[in-house]
């Protein structure tokens, strides 16, 4: 009876964990539509609109293998409630902060947040569903749920920030914390603390250096993104020395070595990095160009999230059919010619545009579950795990880079392009200088309004078409790679 009672208990505590994961997903994309309403109000410079979106996958990234230790050392209850209280302040602290530092502080606690909750659901679905063939369903589940969060994101964004502000898009956060919470005090069963020590350097390191060439490729720029970059590959160096040197190490580097996963890895950065990069500028061309709600925004994004979503669910048939090699390298080629419509200048037609969206969705699709499929299917049985850590950080650390490095592209040639009309005072001109939300916030007040603004949308539109080229260069070569090794095999 008590093994009943357990596995009827389980569902309902499926549905608990699962709301964890949809609001870390979500937080992940929620902003690229509420951003323009965050820069009218806070008015951040180029650097830090970068760094409020993308501080949170940069800190979740290098700590989801060390998290995912967490649970084994001090109990998976314990780490989990942990998480879910950490995720739910931040998520006040965003919705509170008075100013950009502040929520740049709350965001990387809510990306601690994150990185507590995602292994730790994972490892506990073990123990609620004992059953092998429940257990694929529970994780189908849930990551269901995930995917769905990333394409609900700006949606739900776009609703809430037309109807209250950029600031609701976080208070939606807490009351469901709370009642996982209570969900998971009552419910979760307790697991014993382990006796292996937890690295702790080992998740400094990690951490320091991911940061740390995020910095580097991220707008800052000068002295200091040189002496940020520096120290991070440093980090970096030395994580790797400690983990050959470990004996149970956060992350086996063995793995690497084995056929296919250096491509795999390399795969789903270039997959997340313009899935999500581009994602932003796209979200902000909508609404400061063409003049689009947040909600209109939302809906057209939806073509490239849903098209990603239908690519998903038909890959493994195409990857039965034809192979891993073969899909992957097709899903490079269609992101590649779907990516080329906006660099041709395609970005003002609807359908032009919307083929564009639909088109790259499916094609990183395309790749993205190829990828995922060699790199887990690469490593052996008994390394199953350590191959989908590597694949969950290649997740969120390509979410973090693509956003500081197609942001910081973007605002390079946005700063190169913007022409400020003569009759501009010059403290509106610095605000405009700074990104198109903040041109369209100063162009008011004086008479060469307009014509600032006509200049913002310019340079706005040269910039979005300066990354699709960039992405669409990168997934051209990528796809003659992926050819020429075909044929030399």
């Amino acid at each position: 009876m008590a093994v009943t009672q357990a596995g009827v208990r389980a569902w309902p505590l499926l549905a608990v964990l699962g709301a964890g994961l949809f609001l870390v997903a979500v937080d992940a994309t929620v902003l690229h539509v509420a951003l323009p309403d965050l820069v009218r109000q806070l008015r951040p410079g180029a650097a830090a609109q970068v760094w409020i979106v993308a501080v949170y996958p940069l800190t979740a990234a290098p700590l989801l293998l060390p998290s995912s230790t967490l649970g084994d050392r001090f109990g998976r209850r314990r780490v989990l409630v942990t998480g879910y209280a950490v995720f739910g302040a931040a998520s006040l602290g965003c919705a509170l902060a008075p100013g950009v530092p502040t929520l740049l502080a709350a965001r990387a606690a809510l990306g601690v947040g994150g990185a507590l909750i995602m292994p730790v659901t994972m490892a506990l679905l073990r123990e609620l569903f004992p059953d092998r063939r429940r257990r694929r369903a529970a994780i189908a589940v849930c990551s269901g749920i995930a995917g769905t969060g990333s394409v609900f994101g700006p949606v739900l964004g776009g609703l809430l920030v037309q109807t209250w502000g950029w600031r609701a898009t976080f208070l939606v956060n807490p009351p469901v914390i709370l009642a996982a919470v209570a969900a998971a005090l009552r419910w979760l069963p307790r697991s014993p603390p382990g006796r292996e020590p937890w690295d702790a350097l080992s998740a400094v390191l990690a951490a320091g250096g991911v940061l740390g060439i995020a910095a580097a490729v991220g707008p800052s720029g000068g002295g200091f993104a040189a002496g940020a970059g520096a120290a991070g590959c440093v980090l970096l160096a030395l994580f790797v020395r400690r983990q050959r040197r470990a004996a149970t190490p956060l992350l086996d580097l063995a793995l690497f070595r084995r056929p296919g996963v250096p491509a795999a890895a390399g795969g789903v950065l270039l997959v997340m990095s313009t899935l999500v990069g581009l994602g932003l500028l796209l979200a902000q061309y909508l609404q400061v160009v063409l003049g689009l709600s947040p909600t209109a925004a939302a809906a057209r994004l939806l073509l490239v999230l849903g098209a990603a979503a239908t690519g998903s669910v038909v890959a493994p048939a195409l990857l039965e059919r034809f192979g891993n090699p073969r899909v992957r390298t097709a899903g490079f080629a269609l992101a590649a010619a779907s990516l080329g419509i906006p660099a041709a200048g395609g970005l003002a037609s609807p359908w032009w545009l919307g083929g564009a969206l639909a088109g790259s969705g499916f094609g990183m699709a395309l790749a993205l579950t190829s990828s995922t499929d060699t790199l887990l299917t690469a490593a052996p049985a008994d390394r199953a795990g350590g191959a989908a850590a590597v694949e969950k950080t290649g997740y969120e650390l390509g979410a973090g880079l693509g956003t500081t490095a197609f942001g910081s592209l973007a605002a390079a040639v946005y700063a190169a392009h913007l022409v400020v009309p003569p009759g501009v005072p010059d403290a509106a001109a610095r605000l405009a200088s700074a990104g198109p939300a903040q041109a369209e916030a100063a162009a008011h007040g004086f008479a060469a309004a307009t014509e600032l603004l006509t200049a913002a949308r310019t340079a706005c539109t040269a910039s979005v078409q300066t990354a699709a080229a960039v992405a669409c260069g990168l997934f051209a070569v990528v796809t003659l790679v992926s050819l020429l090794r075909r044929a030399a095999v």
